[in-house]
């Protein structure tokens, strides 16, 4: 007696039942996924593709000439000018964001551990001042640090200075004043957030084995933070280094920064092609100084 062997299933139904097994495994993921990417595309991708092109182009006065040329760049690296603005701006972005961890970590340690009422309270206070225009904020601090401002007029009448102190205005530390002001919020919460999720159970488990409160914050909650830390870092200091409305209004010469060479560029001396390569330069330091914190602090094991 013979046994028909069972034939192979036809080629076409096959590959019918393999495209509906994928429709339903990733349609969902890329309905969601493409309104993000298309948006990206168009309004990130898409213009800064035509700013790189254009770091390439030889440029004059609200002009433009096709052509590729490493003009731009070179100007930019034998300009004396340039590169001051440059450290200038990693000098008070940096100076500002550690003086906002060590402003803002002792905020969120104790809001962590606050009262629920009092906790919203806080995180009320935090983000109300956000809601305010930065300019009329930026315009607040300046008259509150000029010479005839209510810092100096205080100090003044308590007999602690005898004349106005000339620093608290267009400076390096008013510049990073009024921008620690205005990234607080930004910082604390995400310190906030990752300090909130450490369960109570592995700090009471090593108070139980007999770690000082010392080790406790060294070996468990400091590390348990660093995402949180890793996302303000993000959130704050790369925007800082872009900025141009602070340190044109409080800064004066000496608090110069990059964003408002990029901005004199594009908006005053018309040579947007020297703008364009700024901005890339900057990007490019930046993106590498990311990638240096992710490779330093470990923060990929983390996240």
């Amino acid at each position: 007696m013979t046994v028909a062997a069972s034939s192979p299933q036809p080629e076409a139904p096959r590959r019918r039942a393999q495209w509906r097994y994928w429709l339903g495994q990733y349609a969902g993921l890329l309905a969601n996924l493409t309104p993000p990417l298309l948006y990206l595309l168009a309004f990130f991708y898409a213009p800064m593709s035509i700013l790189l092109v254009m770091s390439f182009w030889k440029s004059g006065y609200m002009t433009l000439r096709p052509g590729f040329t490493l003009e731009n760049y070179i100007t930019f690296f034998t300009t004396p000018v340039y590169l001051k603005a440059l450290s200038n701006t990693f000098f008070i972005a940096t100076g500002t964001m550690l003086a906002l961890i060590v402003v803002a970590y002792p905020i969120a340690f104790y809001l962590a551990r606050m009262r629920p009422r009092y906790e919203r309270l806080i995180l009320y206070l935090l983000i109300i001042p956000v809601e305010i225009n930065f300019l009329i904020r930026i315009f607040a601090w300046k008259i509150a640090l000029g010479r005839s401002g209510i810092i100096n007029s205080a100090l003044m009448a308590a007999g602690l200075i005898r004349e106005p102190l000339g620093f608290l205005l267009y400076s390096k530390f008013a510049v990073g004043l009024v921008l620690m002001h205005e990234w607080l919020p930004y910082v604390v919460i995400p310190v906030y957030l990752a300090l909130k999720g450490i369960p109570p159970e592995i700090i009471a488990a090593a108070r139980s084995l007999g770690a000082s409160r010392w080790d406790v914050f060294w070996h468990i909650v400091l590390p348990l933070s660093v995402p949180g830390l890793f996302a303000s870092f993000v959130l704050v200091y790369i925007p800082m280094l872009g900025e141009f409305a602070v340190p044109a209004l409080v800064g004066g010469p000496s608090g110069y920064m990059l964003g408002n060479v990029i901005e004199n560029q594009f908006l005053s001396a018309g040579n947007w092609g020297l703008g364009s390569a700024i901005g890339f330069i900057l990007l490019t330091v930046t993106l590498a100084l990311v990638a240096l914190v992710v490779k330093v602090a470990g923060v990929e094991k983390l996240l």
